[in-house]
């Protein structure tokens, strides 16, 4: 049974929903995608890292309505309006809780069966299992490596320029020309035949079963969370046998339960962690290694296919563009035009990294080296000018008719482009290439561009402001009631402790969840402490799930989340938040008080919290 507590009128209640697992319920959120599901309903327009909007709750002109895909999360700036993509789903929609969870899966094609939370778990120990053994076959594969039947393969890394460091980095090994090495060495670690078969290491031919990877250098595949959920194989030596039978040059793992090729990528694992704005886009595995060697971090591919819409979308969260850095041949090209268009759909942008006098980026690298290759990456192509350019080379622009005709390719290009400013930038281009007024082009390109509609409305920032405040006062004595300065400081407090477990750590220290204004800051400071305890980030999502059903609670944890504020030192904010905050419920206890003795002792508390303040930062 799936529980989820929530709040009406700063009261908690707890309500059982639905019999689902919490595997099951993640993986049907996972399956869908915000930014996707957002723009059947509002035009969205990337804004940095996040997505900005005309708020479909309220009446405006200038967007204010923000959706963060990394956290799944939408607020609102105008009225306030927040919360996680169910409760996004929920309010579109009309539906409850419930209800949305079907409507997701019913998108993503997941069946919620009636015994969901028995399915799921087997399901999940599937899942386990498999990436319990990729774990043990990729430690194998990495000691065969060094030993002397991994001759040939260190011999092929060596070739290629790679270091130790970062054949360790990328776990790199190799499966050696055995008909079953793999499968024994799985088999002493207690692994049946069933299970191994299953996880893809295996197959099952007339022999028996027998190791699906054999003489090959080995990629492991790891996810964003670190796992090993697959792995893709290199031939060593002649790809032809015996009997004319040519073998795949590469081999990827088949579709397991913990293998999606199309839901993830080959070093998404260490791009993530770049810090970078944006995603660089390669084909194949040696391209991807070879640059991070390089010291470019932010690089990743496709698992031996072409670039899904799911692939797109998890680029897009970690990366603000997508710079697609293929061959340059016409299938390269061609696969180019592809990718821009699916990064599209999914709503991004991207950009093409054109490399002249190598094939792909590992040899531009060993070629021309890494600072040329960092030049290439700063003059990377933006898409519209590069299907034009592709568009442009099709055409005679000395001849009337190619002219007329390259506008009008022109002006379709143009029509998928949701930038007017990018649209204007390009119709000035055009005009000045073909020398045909800008009038012209712009009345092509409104001939072929469609419209889009708008959404309606509810209350302002400030109403929503006002009532808020008014109903946390109105259900606390006068000692206990909060500034709005106060609140707000509140709100900045959690945001800083929610995304730093140091910082949550000492904020739990400092002040308890008791000491915040009502009952849904208490519970997430709870909620924030528990996970910064344990180890773990907070979990932005699955703590407003908490407030599903009243949307006041909603706004105000989702608020929490949203806070784009950045301080120059988090530390010393967080200190001076808890100040404002024990202070001004100090100050509106002595403001209330009535007996000397009180105010007495309020004033005694108030100088100890004073000189209190400047001892924090040393307390463990």
């Amino acid at each position: 049974m799936y529980m989820f507590t929530y709040y009406v009128n700063n009261t908690e209640r707890v309500v059982a929903v639905a019999y689902i697992s919490d595997d099951l319920l993640s993986e049907i959120v996972a399956a869908n995608d915000i930014i996707e599901y957002a723009s059947s309903f509002m035009t969205l327009k990337k804004s940095g890292r996040q997505y900005k909007a005309c708020c479909p709750f309220h009446n405006e002109k200038t967007p204010s309505f923000g959706i963060d895909r990394d956290k799944q999360l939408f607020h609102c700036f105008g009225c306030g309006a927040s919360g996680n993509f169910l409760q996004l789903v929920m309010r579109l929609e009309g539906l409850d809780f419930q209800d949305a969870i079907k409507q997701l899966a019913d998108r993503a094609g997941i069946v919620i069966p009636e015994d969901g939370e028995r399915r799921a778990s087997a399901a999940a120990q599937v899942k386990e299992r498999i990436i319990e053994m990729n774990k043990i076959a990729a430690r194998f594969f990495h000691d065969c490596l060094g030993q002397e039947h991994g001759r040939q393969a260190r011999e092929y890394f060596a070739r290629r320029h790679l270091t130790k460091k970062t054949i360790i980095q990328f776990g790199l090994g190799y499966a050696p020309d055995s008909a079953d090495a793999l499968v024994n060495f799985l088999k002493t670690r207690g692994y049946s035949d069933r299970d191994i078969e299953v996880s893809g290491l295996a197959v099952t031919g007339k022999n028996g079963l027998r190791d699906k990877f054999r003489n090959r250098v080995m990629f492991p595949i790891i996810n964003a969370r670190g796992k090993v959920i697959g792995f893709g194989g290199r031939i060593m030596g002649n790809d032809k046998l015996p009997n004319g039978v040519r073998l795949a040059k590469y081999l990827n793992s088949p579709e397991t339960a913990a293998f999606d090729k199309g839901a993830n990528l080959f070093a998404l694992n260490l791009a993530k962690n770049s810090n970078a704005r944006d995603i660089i886009l390669c084909e194949g595995y040696m391209d991807v290694i070879t640059v991070h060697q390089a010291g470019i971090t932010n690089c990743v591919a496709t698992l031996g296919t072409a670039i899904t819409d799911r692939q797109a979308r998890l680029m897009l969260r970690y990366g603000s563009e997508v710079l697609i850095c293929y061959d340059m041949d016409e299938a390269g090209t061609k696969a180019a035009l592809r990718a821009i268009d699916i990064i599209a759909a999914a709503g991004g942008r991207s950009r093409v990294i054109r490399l002249s006098g190598a094939k792909d980026p590992d040899e531009y690298i060993s070629k021309y080296g890494i600072d040329s290759f960092r030049k290439a990456i700063d003059k990377a192509m933006p898409s519209t000018e590069f299907r034009l350019h592709l568009q442009k080379q099709e055409y005679d622009l000395n001849d009337t008719d190619g002219k007329i005709r390259f506008v009008e390719a022109a002006a379709n290009v143009l029509a998928a482009v949701n930038d007017p400013v990018e649209v204007e930038a390009y119709i000035k281009k055009t005009a000045k290439d073909t020398g045909i007024s800008e009038q012209s082009i712009f009345g092509k390109y409104k001939e072929i561009k469609g419209r889009q509609p708008r959404s309606p409305a509810v209350r302002t920032k400030e109403e929503h402001k006002r009532r808020e405040l008014s109903r946390i006062n109105s259900s606390k004595p006068p000692q206990e009631r909060v500034s709005a300065a106060a609140r707000d400081a509140e709100r900045k407090l959690l945001s800083i402790a929610a995304r730093s477990k140091r910082l949550a750590n000492r904020a739990a220290k400092l002040i308890t969840p008791d000491e915040f204004s009502d009952k849904v800051y208490a519970h997430m400071a709870q909620r924030i402490y528990e996970s910064a305890a344990a180890g773990e980030e907070a979990d932005p999502a699955a703590i407003i799930n908490e407030f599903s059903g009243e949307r006041e609670s909603e706004d105000q944890a989702g608020a929490v989340f949203f806070n784009r504020e950045e301080y120059s030192d988090d530390e010393q904010t967080l200190y001076d938040l808890i100040y404002k905050i024990k202070l001004d419920r100090l100050q509106s206890k002595i403001n209330a008080a009535e007996q000397p003795e009180e105010i007495g002792r309020l004033l005694e508390e108030k100088t100890k919290l004073i000189a209190d303040r400047g001892r924090w930062q040393s307390i463990n």
